[in-house]
């Protein structure tokens, strides 16, 4: 199985009856406490050999990256983080040295957004993992579903920085490396404040993890949509390619659609936003339109965890 078709499998299995509004198609489990209040469950995992290389990761950064990976599906949800639990796996004693700038890391993003650690797990290992849950909470959930035909599809921020980071170490030594790539990441910014406005604007929304194409593909299936974007609109990181951009993931911008009458309330937001394209009749499908005027379907190209084992 893929990502996608052991997604689908686990769903026999998971609770999806009130007070649970949505599960495993969202970035975060939403549940319904009261009447304009709603809890947001997310979850995420840094693997030595997988997500992270201790020859250029120091341990700061993965407390960083941690922490921001999981704020931002809190921030595409629309909500605000509030309480997170740590699993940490280590396969030496803990020490000093690298315990205490992970957690300086971890918990100062957390701190940033004022949410918490409060608790967690420790467990032996053959090499480093580090899990967070982060609880948080809002009063209107913005999901996946909902873009419908006509909407105006946004972005953040540039795309293709962290894909592109990975092109580089494998050639140059971390301090040859562009700053930006660096901080795209190691340190990736979560858009908390942006997600707050968009849930009262927005028809939907996802947090931009597994590449630009695969995270477009599973907002339109879930609206029943299809989605034509524009190469020219496609803002790209300095120095970062388009390929990068549209299926190199860990960008952990927002992605989301608007609609026209909503438009106007765009200039309250105090960041530059990227127009994309536009959404369209069709379910799941990805239009692109070329630089020369050609419409290409694209596949949802981006990161799988098991398809990448599946053919390694």
């Amino acid at each position: 199985m893929n990502e996608r078709e052991w997604l689908e499998y686990l769903k026999k299995y998971l609770y999806e009856k009130l007070p649970v509004i949505a599960t495993y198609n969202e970035d975060a489990t939403v549940i319904e406490i009261k009447e304009n209040h709603y809890l947001l469950l997310t979850t995420d995992t840094l693997v030595e050999g997988i997500h992270f290389d201790l020859a250029y990761f120091d341990f700061y950064s993965l407390g960083v990256k941690l922490a921001a990976s999981n704020l931002s599906d809190i921030a595409a949800m629309g909500g605000w983080p509030k309480w997170a639990l740590l699993t940490l796996g280590s396969p030496k004693p803990i020490d000093p040295s690298f315990i205490d700038p992970f957690m300086e890391g971890l918990v100062s993003t957390l701190e940033k957004y004022s949410a918490y650690l409060t608790g967690g797990d420790t467990v032996r290992s053959p090499f480093f993992f580090f899990s967070l849950t982060l609880v948080g909470e809002t009063e209107k959930p913005l999901l996946r579903k909902g873009a419908k035909k006509g909407d105006y599809l946004f972005v953040s921020r540039a795309l293709g920085g962290s894909s592109a980071f990975l092109r580089w170490i494998k050639e140059k030594p971390l301090d040859q490396i562009p700053e930006n790539f660096k901080k795209a990441h190691l340190r990736p910014e979560p858009e908390i404040e942006l997600g707050l406005f968009l849930r009262n604007i927005a028809s939907s929304a996802i947090d931009i993890s597994d590449g630009l194409l695969l995270d477009l593909s599973r907002l339109c299936i879930a609206s029943q949509v299809s989605a034509e974007i524009e190469e020219e609109k496609i803002p790209l990181e300095e120095g970062a390619t388009l390929e990068e951009a549209l299926s190199g993931g860990e960008d952990y911008a927002l992605l989301f659609t608007i609609p026209e009458k909503n438009l106007p309330y765009l200039t309250k937001i105090n960041k530059k936003i990227f127009y994309l394209g536009r959404i369209i009749e069709g379910v799941g499908e990805i239009l692109f339109l070329t630089k020369k005027g050609e419409r290409k379907s694209l596949p949802p190209k981006g990161f799988d965890h098991f398809t990448f084992l599946l053919q390694s």
